[in-house]
This record gives C-alpha cells, structure tokens and sequence, in this order.
C-alpha cells in the first residue's frame, strides 16, 4: 500500500513506516485512554483554572483520548497529517471554550503539552524497537515530522473552531443571556425587573433547576442538541410555563423551568420521564422570585457534583433533597474521605457484600428503624433487613443506637467514598 504522505514514500521510508510506526500505531491505539490520562493529569496541574470540576476533566479526556484513537488509525495507512479534520468531540469541546470564555492561549497550551507526552511515549517504543542505526534516524526523522505536521494541523484546525463559535457567540443573544445569567448567579445582578428583561424570562415566577449531562460522547459528537431536549421535556412534564437553559460545557447543561403556580413535589419527581440515550439529571428543590432562580440552581448543582462522585452507584435521576447531608459534608473531599473510613471502619469496605449491609443499615436508619419499611424501599423480606442490620453492627462492633447523627452521615457519605479518595489523591 503507498502511503499518502509524501515523506514517507521512498523504498526506505515505507519500510520502517510499515515495520515500526504501524505496530506502534496499534499499541497507541490500546493505550490512548491511559495516554490521555497522563495529558489532562499534568495539564490540571500547569493551568487547573481550566478545570473547575470533574466534568470539564472528563470531557477533555474524552476528547484527547478521540484525536489520539484518530492519530493512531491515520498513522496505520500513512494519511497526510495536514489534511485530518478534527473528531466532533474535539471541536465540540473547542466551541465549548469560546463559550466558557477559555483563553485560547491555554486551549493551545494543551495541544502542545499532549503533542510532548505522546512523543515521549512513540520514542521509547521506536529506540526500544529499532538496533539498526540507519533505521533508528529514519523512523525517528519520520515520526517527528508527521507528528510535529498533525498537531500543527490540529491547532489550526481548533484555533479555527474556536474563532467562528466565538465571533458568533459575541454577536449573539445567547451571549447577553449567558452574560445575564452569571451576573445573577453571581449576585452581581439583584433587580427582579431588569434581569427579566434581559434573560427574557419571567425571573418572579417559581423555578426549578436542573442539570442535565452525559458522560460519553455522543455519535454526533455534539451532546448540546440532545440536552436541550430532555430539559423540554422536563418542562412539559413539568406543566411549566417557560424555560432556559446555559451551557455548562460540551457535555453538560444548565437549565431552569418555570410557571406562575408552585410545583409540588409530585410533578418535579414526574420530571425524570426524560431520563434517556445515557443522560443523567440533577435537580434543585422549587423555589421562586431572583433569590430562588439563584438557590435552586446552586442545589441541583450540588446534587450533580454528588451524583457524579457516586457515579454508577447512583441512580440516573438526582434530586438535591434526597442528597443534601452527602453534598453538605463532601465539600472537603480528604476531610469526608477520613470521616467516612473513621466512622465505619470495615463497614466502608469496597466489596458488595460489605456495601450492601451498610446501605440496608442507611435506609434501616432512614425510615427510623422500620424494618418494614425498610423492606418495603428495599424490596426484601423484614427479616433479611433485621439479618443485615446485625450483620452490619458486628463488623461495625458496636450497636447503632449510639452516635447514630455521625454514623447517619458517613453512610451518606459511602456512596462517593472511591472518587473522594480518588479526588484527593489527585490533588496530593
């Protein structure tokens, strides 16, 4: 096969193009998720204002580990690096910048620091792989200038996305409603009137917020489309009267829907019907007028950072009501983290059997020691509740009649304990 490039086509060239590169192609291709982890980790440590939560580290993950699968498959038949269009993912979270107001300057910074980590890792293979002097040159000349030319073309190729998204964005309402938004979050903006003037949405009404998100990359590459219609949804469901929503990068958005009479806590339940295609929500309590457009926001924000530290252990629906002592006590992750171990002891062990007597002993606690209602949310038998709970006060070694506010807590907690440990190792 001759490859496109046109610096790899002599006899010489295609030779070690073929017998080193495309192996190395191959294991990249096994390795870029591990790869990509290794980019973000020492990116969040250069410029961590680039990363203000978990989400924005998953979606650069996602991302980097796209280009470098993409990378992978084009050096297997030997593209031309200049003419690569960037995966959706990638210019997704391109766009999502301009959005955010990221300094182009630190998108580059990343391309940059990526292209380093992925060298390295392409030179340890080829010296590693080659004896041959002449072809240890040759196969490092050649992996040097295709990489050197695919992120070249890649920043180009982003910069470009990032321009056009931003002019038009500049340009347009949604950057004034965006703007708006913020100013009252912020508490910079604190007249009723004119911040229904300018989000152009009757801010005395009631509200309720919600976050609506996914954690892969959609086919399209754009998860912003499927979003804004499950938070339609939602307000149908809702019976509400209007709705807004605010990127909250390219994987996650903000959104609040509204209506001149109270909801009840029947109607923001039936909400989750649009619950679908991997999309996970969060939801803040009803509350109304500027001061509850800001509070509900802030609560389904917090029951989105919980539902993501719990991950699959969650259900794909959060309401902050049900988790405001985990989003309360988790905002110290090292101090819940020890919290937690202390509290529990081998009762906060990983293994599910542990896990599940320490959450029957949760919802044992929950319904007041009911262990008929306890069965009842469980769906158990009374008597397998009463076997769990006495199995958890032996591993605990004490009775759960004491200290039960500090035990309630920690077993709040639990859920989250893998990626509070995890967090703060990373910040170790």
């Amino acid at each position: 096969m001759e490859l496109e490039w046109p610096a790899a086509r002599d006899p010489a060239a295609q030779r070690v193009w073929q017998q080193v590169l495309v192996p190395i192609a191959a294991e990249m291709r096994a390795a870029a998720y591990a790869l990509a982890e290794q980019a973000v980790s020492r990116m969040r440590t250069e410029l961590p204002q680039m990363f203000p939560d978990e989400q924005t580290v998953t979606e650069n993950l996602l991302s980097t580990d796209a280009s470098l699968r993409q990378l992978a498959q084009i050096i297997e038949v030997g593209r031309d690096p200049w003419h690569v269009d960037l995966p959706p993912s990638t210019v997704a979270l391109a766009r999502a910048a301009a959005h955010q107001q990221v300094a182009l300057a630190g998108l580059m910074r990343f391309y940059r620091m990526a292209q380093e980590v992925v060298w390295q890792w392409i030179y340890r293979r080829i010296t590693a792989k080659i004896s041959d002097p002449a072809d240890l040159a040759k196969a490092i000349e050649l992996a040097t200038g295709w990489i050197f030319g695919y992120v070249d073309g890649a920043v180009v190729h982003a910069e470009q996305a990032y321009e056009v998204e931003r002019e038009a964005w500049l340009r347009g309402a949604a950057a004034a409603r965006a703007a708006a938004i913020d100013d009252i979050l912020a508490e910079r903006e604190l007249d009723v009137q004119r911040a229904s003037t300018r989000l152009r949405y009757h801010v005395k009404r009631q509200h309720i917020g919600v976050f609506a998100w996914v954690e892969a990359v959609p086919e399209d590459g754009d998860a912003q489309q499927l979003l804004g219609s499950v938070i339609a949804d939602i307000a149908r469901a809702a019976a509400a009267e209007s709705s807004i929503v605010h990127p909250a990068g390219s994987l996650a958005l903000a959104g609040w829907v509204s209506r001149r009479r109270p909801f009840t806590a029947t109607e923001v339940t039936a909400a989750h019907v649009s619950e679908q295609s991997g999309v996970r929500l969060a939801f803040g309590e009803p509350d109304g007028g500027l001061k509850g457009f800001r509070g509900t926001h802030l609560q389904a924000s917090h029951a989105r950072r919980v539902a993501s530290l719990v991950g699959s252990r969650g259900a794909p629906v959060t309401h902050y009501r049900d988790v405001a002592v985990a989003a309360l006590a988790s905002t110290d992750a090292e101090h819940a983290a020890s919290f937690v171990t202390r509290v529990l002891g081998p009762l906060a062990g990983a293994d599910e059997d542990t896990y599940r007597l320490a959450t029957t002993l949760a919802v044992y606690l929950q319904e007041n020691r009911s262990r008929t209602r306890a069965a009842r949310r469980l769906i158990v038998h009374p008597n397998t509740v009463s076997y769990r709970v006495n199995q958890a006060e032996a591993i605990l070694g004490r009775s759960t009649d004491t200290d039960t506010l500090e035990l309630s807590v920690a077993l709040a907690l639990l859920p989250a304990l893998p990626r509070l440990t995890r967090q703060h190792g990373t910040e170790l």
